[in-house]
Order: structure tokens, then sequence, then C-alpha cells
């Protein structure tokens, strides 16, 4: 889910990301697009959003260019396998593309990619990555489980703006990648997670994805 604290049709997409994030068959991340940082927003000035990035939003505009021939700003935006996008705030509608989701893959891929992920006593995790096929990206993702912001700018002042598993940080483990791949990280610092994502080239399908540590969920 890209998004903005600064955007007003922001907290349901947030809302809607928080349920998506306590299914066990989804991976599901929010990431913060810096480009609201500087609208003013109901005369009370802009909003900051501290867990904006420049990458996170070059991400989206990477995933936009191909999707529709230019790099869009647009939030809340909901991109799915990386190969679907539609708004971020129609739950329905996200429910349904989850599933089409599903079964466009189980057609490209029979045999789903294997990612093994053990977390070793020296603070390094390990991932081993098999049955990809494709040459493929290898990300680590860092995220804070939970977050709840009192807003005091941009469209959404006053608004308490509750969301889960918000990245902060993203990392390259492998570019280009064949074969089976096994990679070594940091494991994230107090407070965080992470996940390990399998991406096809150049922001392409997301063949797979597997969280670091399992979530607690309600």
């Amino acid at each position: 889910m890209f998004l903005s604290q600064s955007c007003n049709q922001s907290p349901p997409a947030a809302e809607l990301l928080t349920r998506l994030s306590r299914r066990a068959d989804i991976v599901a991340l929010s990431w913060h697009v810096d480009y609201w940082d500087s609208f003013p927003g109901r005369g009370v000035g802009p909003w900051k959003d501290p867990y904006a990035a420049p990458d996170f939003a070059a991400r989206q505009l990477a995933y936009n260019m191909r999707f529709k021939g230019r790099a869009a700003k647009m939030t809340p935006q909901t991109v799915i396998d990386g190969v679907i996008t539609l708004p971020g705030s129609k739950g329905a509608a996200v429910e349904s593309k989850i599933m089409e989701a599903r079964f466009l893959e189980e057609m490209a891929r029979p045999t789903p990619p294997l990612i093994d992920v053990t977390p070793e006593r020296d603070g390094v995790i390990r991932t081993r990555i098999e049955n990809v096929g494709a040459p493929y990206d290898a990300l680590v993702v860092r995220f804070r489980p939970s977050v709840e912001t009192a807003i005091a700018g941009g469209d959404n002042a006053g608004v308490t703006f509750r969301e889960a598993n918000v990245v902060r940080s993203v990392e390259a483990l492998a570019h280009s990648h064949r074969g089976v791949g096994e990679f070594a990280f940091a494991a994230p610092g107090d407070g965080l997670n992470c996940a390990v994502i399998v991406q096809e080239r150049n922001h392409g399908r997301i063949v797979g994805a597997r969280y670091c540590k399992a979530l607690e969920r309600e």
C-alpha cells in the first residue's frame, strides 16, 4: 500500500492494510510516499510524514511507469504481487483482486518458490531461496508492525493515524540472481520486523514473500 499521512484518503487505506496484515496468507506492507509533505492542507500548514522516504515514492513511480507508461503519483494505491493496481481504500475491490492475483500466480507458477528464513544467534538472519526459475531480485524490507501518530498538519490535521507494517527501510540482497540463492543480513532492531521479497527484475511480479518473524494476529 502506498499512502501518506497528509492525504485525506489514506486513513481508510491504512485501516484496510491493517486488516490485511492480520491474514496469514498475505505479506502486507505500508510504504509512505514523501510528495505530500509540502501540501499546506486546510490552512494549518503542511505535515511532514515521519515515515515517508523518497526511495518509497521512487518504488511507486517505477511500478506506475510499468502499469501506466508514466511515473504517475496517486495515493492511496494498492499494488498486489507487483502486477495488479487499484485505489487503496476500496476494500471489497482489493479483496477481489487478491483472489485474482492468487489465481494468476497459480497459473504462472504451479510450484511456488521456497523462501526459508532462519534467525541466527549472532544477530544475523539467513535466507535460502529456491525454485524461482527466472532471474530475480531479492529484497529485505524492515518495518514497524504497529504505528499510531497524532497528525497536526496537512489534510488529516486532528486525525490519529493508526496503521500496521510501516516500512522503514529496504535493502537489496541480490539483483538479477539466477538459481538457488543463499543470503545473510542483519536482524531488524528493537520494535521492528522484516520480510524477504523475491521479485522478478525491474519491479516485476513478486513471486514470493515471507515475514522474518511470525506476526501476532488478533
